[in-house]
């Protein structure tokens, strides 16, 4: 596990125009109310010991009329698995149309480190914070609805499985399939993610390079919570507690 690993997606939708995004920042603030979509944790396992714990929350902002604004992941990882320890924060907010409102990244240990990335003239900015504490600000040529995959983050690939599902994109359903979950035998959804392909980018301790390829299976219960899920080719298991 990397102190530093952010991967961005490309979404397959062309980035909203520049008059519509500008009429968004000129709508008078609304008053909203919010209902939790998911949350819980998720056990991180390797070699079937337990390493890790991420807990999550995600929410949903209600305008008004009770129509969904936007929506907030928070995500907190602890890992040690005896050689590294890590603990890093993570939120990120999207809007209705699946644009971009922000992400942000916190690492306190081993080291403090952030990194945070928000729209701004039809492009997205990404503020880096090493550990040495050196500010750099790095602009990316993507559109608004870009889709940002943290690699430490487990409960993001719920996320980007909903949006997948919300914007009728390619994947690949493999039906229901009995599986073990924490010793019990579960009738879940088999979902294949495929992360590999041109269209992905990484930054790994700040150094931008093409993503390996990475295919990703997922256990889903009817709502699409993700209970279980592996990456091919690693011995990472990650299950809901």
């Amino acid at each position: 596990m990397k102190a530093v690993k952010l991967a961005i997606l490309f979404s397959a939708v062309l980035a909203t125009s520049i008059s519509l995004y500008a009429a968004d920042q000129t709508k008078p603030k609304e008053k909203t109310a919010s209902k939790v979509a998911d949350s819980g944790s998720f056990g991180i396992f390797m070699n079937g010991k337990r390493v890790g714990t991420e807990t999550f929350n995600i929410t949903e902002a209600l305008n008004a009329e009770h129509n969904p604004s936007y929506s907030t992941a928070t995500s907190e990882i602890k890992f040690d698995d005896g050689h590294f320890k890590a603990a890093q924060t993570a939120e990120m907010q999207v809007s209705a149309r699946g644009e971009l409102r922000s992400y942000n990244w916190h690492a306190t240990v081993p080291q403090k480190e952030e990194a945070s990335v928000e729209p701004k003239d039809q492009l997205l900015v990404e503020h880096i914070t090493p550990a040495d504490q050196k500010k750099l600000d790095v602009q990316h040529m993507l559109p608004l609805s870009t889709v940002i995959l943290d690699d430490n983050f487990f409960s993001q690939r719920e996320v980007l499985l909903w949006w997948y599902l919300a914007n009728n994109a390619t994947l690949e359903l493999m039906g229901q399939e009995k599986v073990m979950v924490k010793g019990v035998e579960r009738e879940l959804n088999k979902v294949k993610l495929d992360m590999s392909g041109p269209q992905t980018l990484t930054w790994l301790n700040d150094q931008s390079r093409d993503s390996d390829s990475a295919q990703w299976v997922l256990w889903v219960d009817d709502q699409y919570r993700v209970i279980k899920m592996t990456v091919a080719g690693t011995n990472v298991e990650v299950v809901r507690d």
